[in-house]
């Protein structure tokens, strides 16, 4: 019985390994080589179209940080001139409030005045600009 055993074991086994290594016929290898084809065009086809989607998302996040980074600068310029601006009105109001010390009486409280009014002009030009200046990099980053 055991002998028996052994033999339809070895037995199967050859039948199964034997049948592990079956030849494909020509026309079962061509079916199977051309859905293999088929199969690696499309997936190559799909990784074109994602590597182009990517591509194109990168680009457009280039601009955005460029768009972003100009806008920055723009609105960072803005705010440097109208210190710059509000700083000169400042000093230019000092001196010609000293002028004004050196008129007579009658003379200081009209050239004060002047003075006064040079300088909120100035400090509203100022605010003008630096207003058309961040509305420009308001635009810039849309």
């Amino acid at each position: 019985m055991k002998n028996i055993t052994r033999t339809l074991l070895a037995l199967s086994c050859a039948l199964a390994l034997s049948a592990c290594n079956k030849q494909e016929s020509p026309s079962e290898t061509e079916a199977d080589v051309n859905a293999a084809q088929a199969e690696a065009t499309a997936d190559t086809a799909e990784a074109a179209t994602d590597a182009m989607a990517t591509a194109a998302e990168g680009t457009q996040d280039v601009a955005e940080a460029a768009a972003d980074a100009t806008a920055e600068a723009v609105d960072d310029n803005a705010k440097a001139q109208y210190d710059v601006a509000i700083t000169k009105a400042d000093g230019d109001l000092k001196v010609a409030k000293e002028k004004c010390d050196a008129l007579a009486s009658a003379e200081q409280s009209a050239c004060n005045a002047s003075a006064d009014a040079a300088y909120e002009a100035a400090k509203a030009a100022a605010v003008a600009a630096r207003d058309a200046a961040k509305a420009t990099a308001d635009e810039i980053k849309k």
